[in-house]
């Protein structure tokens, strides 16, 4: 966990939970010694904890489209993407990890804009989430915690779509560990916010 980016280090000592904390480090300890069934089984024990639907409950082969249209696709298919690589190969596809994360926190935030401000699908059909984020926070409807994990993983999901990493002291840009901690925060939040607008799908 040394190499975490600033922003994943926040989300993990803030928002994620010992338990989510305990199933990285055991999802992580797990690969390394080739017990991949074993880790990915941990980890969508984590995942199918925060509820609604996630990785955990989605087809893993992206050619299975759940939800081939409207609200659902927008706001599920990135996150089935997502679990696409995570079992593939976490290490290989970290930064894509992220960014469908980013894309289905995108969705969500987007779709509760529309339910709680009127004319709200007007002005942010398109919008990019820190635009959205700003917006949310404005409105002073969530805690603390949520509006500032919210504000980190803006951050995280940015460099993933538009930076490639220059630092020397780092390897690549996007871990194994940050990717799983941007998903189960990307899915904390997307529940979060789902629920507060009763939009929490089983």
């Amino acid at each position: 966990m040394d190499q975490l980016l600033k922003e994943t280090r926040w989300l993990y000592e803030h928002l994620l939970d010992s338990e989510q904390q305990h199933a990285i480090h055991s999802f992580m300890e797990n690969k390394e010694t080739g017990h991949d069934t074993k880790a990915l089984s941990i980890f969508w024990g984590s995942d199918a904890e925060i509820g609604g639907i996630g990785g955990y409950s989605l087809p893993k082969n992206p050619v299975q489209n759940p939800f081939p249209g409207g609200v659902k696709r927008k706001i599920y298919r990135p996150l089935q993407y997502a679990a696409s690589e995570i079992e593939r190969d976490v290490a290989f596809g970290s930064r894509y990890i992220v960014q469908y994360a980013g894309m289905h926190l995108e969705a969500v935030a987007r779709e509760y804009l529309v339910q709680t401000q009127t004319l709200g699908k007007l002005r942010n059909y398109n919008s990019t989430l820190g635009k959205v984020v700003h917006q949310i926070s404005s409105l002073q409807t969530l805690n603390e915690t949520s509006i500032q994990s919210l504000f980190q993983f803006v951050s995280l999901y940015n460099m993933s779509k538009h930076e490639v990493n220059q630092d020397d002291s780092r390897e690549r840009l996007f871990t194994s560990e940050d990717a799983l901690i941007a998903y189960l925060t990307a899915r904390i939040l997307g529940v979060y916010l789902l629920t507060y607008i009763d939009l929490k799908t089983q």
